[in-house]
């Protein structure tokens, strides 16, 4: 299988290189339909941010992420690692996921340390291996438009995850 994944990524470097496009086109990476990775051209980042800069919208709220948080910023088309946060890590969003050959592998949560109106701390996150077709990469910036679950407050129950729509998440790292 390493075999196939080494022949499959050299087939995807030289068909980049012979692309007419300068590589400035923003990649959507999918799963191809014999479950090995590809990158497709099409889509576009969602909500491009500023350098440094995030952005969540989900469970109709909106969330701009401004100072930096505890990891560096890398975002590349098989790798991202974001951290930002508000104020004293009041909200947050961090997050890591690698392209495989069977798709993302990771996470990226928003984390709402005194949510309104509800008990806290809770997170919002997407399900990057049912939905991680729904990454855009665009050099430095990057974004998930997809559905997305929040992991209530811990009330003792240890409730699970619930579904609330889609979501955007958006980030640049500068």
């Amino acid at each position: 299988m390493r075999r196939t994944f080494m022949l499959m990524a050299a087939v995807v470097l030289v068909l980049a290189a012979c692309s007419d496009d300068g590589g400035d086109s923003p990649v959507e990476t999918t799963l191809a339909e014999n479950g090995s990775e590809g990158a497709s051209t099409g889509g576009s980042v969602a909500n491009v941010q500023p350098p440094g800069q995030a952005t969540v919208m989900v469970d109709g709220q909106e969330f701009t992420l401004t100072e930096p948080g505890a990891l560096e910023c890398s975002i590349a088309q098989d790798a991202i690692t974001i951290s930002f946060r508000i104020g004293d890590n009041e909200v947050t969003l961090g997050g890591g996921a690698n392209l495989y050959e069977d798709g993302w592998l990771g996470s990226v949560d928003l984390r709402v340390a005194n949510p309104a109106g509800e008990p806290g701390p809770i997170s919002y996150f997407p399900d990057l291996a049912a939905h991680g077709d729904a990454i855009v990469i665009d050099g430095d910036s990057m974004s998930f438009v997809g559905p997305m679950q929040k992991q209530p407050a811990n009330d003792g129950t240890n409730p699970p995850p619930v579904e609330v729509g889609e979501g955007t998440i958006s980030a640049t790292c500068g």
